[in-house]
Order: C-alpha cells, then structure tokens, then sequence
C-alpha cells in the first residue's frame, strides 16, 4: 500500500486567510489512512487543512482546521480518489509571530485495483453463510 509523508512549513504571520500550499499527486486509489503531526511548540497557533479542488475534505467541515500542540491526529477513512484530479492541497497557517511551524501529513492509498478486489470478494460472515448454504 502506497504510503505519502508531506511536510508544509508556513512561515511566522502565516494568516489563515492566506495559507502556505503545497500540492502534492497520489496515485489513482482509495485513501484509507490519514495521519496529520503538529509539532510542539506551537500551542493552537498553527493551523492545516486539506482540500480536493475546490472542496474541503479534511476537516470535512469547511469552516474547520486541524490544531494542536504536540499531537499526532490520525484515522481511517475510505476517500475514493479515482478521477482526476489525483492531487490534494494541503495548507497551513501560522499566526506565530516569531517562528515558522511545519506540519507533517501522512497518507495510505489502497490502490485502486485492490480496493476493488476487495469490495468485490465477499466477506467472512458472507463466506461462512455461503458455505452453510445460507442465501445466495
């Protein structure tokens, strides 16, 4: 499973209203994991989100950003990324006055023909009713 580390560094008086962006490719799959590290230091001051065009998808509310101090968020999700474009913008901002904040995003990709392999192979309970002669 292809696995994306990115790091993006928003300089000291980075607003919100302009963040730093860094683009950034995947290939054709399905994201299953999302892990995104806030340094120490930077008690609330910094701030990222993710978007796909136009459309925010992490945090998925619009209005939301990812903060912290010290902390490493991370979670599963099933983000189908098979249409161009297969490139995410990730941004950070940085209302530090003094010193630049660089956060760290992580990504999984399950690639598209396995996920579908996936999707497409029944699952246990499904196997075991099969073999039982249970449904179809």
């Amino acid at each position: 499973m292809p696995f994306y580390e990115f790091d993006v560094t928003a300089p000291a008086n980075t607003p919100a209203s302009a963040p730093t962006q860094s683009v950034v490719r995947l290939q054709r799959g399905v994201i299953t994991q999302w892990e995104v590290q806030v340094p120490r230091g930077v008690q609330g001051l910094t701030g990222a989100f993710v978007r796909r065009g136009d459309h925010q998808i992490v945090p998925s509310n619009p209005d939301g950003y990812i903060k912290g101090d010290d902390a490493r968020i991370s979670w599963d999700d099933h983000y189908l990324l098979d249409d161009e474009p297969l490139q995410l913008r990730l941004f950070v901002w940085n209302l530090d006055d003094s010193y630049p904040h660089t956060i760290t995003f992580r990504i999984n990709v399950l690639p598209l023909d396995q996920a579908e392999a996936t999707l497409a192979s029944p699952g246990l309970l499904a196997r075991i009713g099969q073999y039982l002669g249970l449904g179809s």
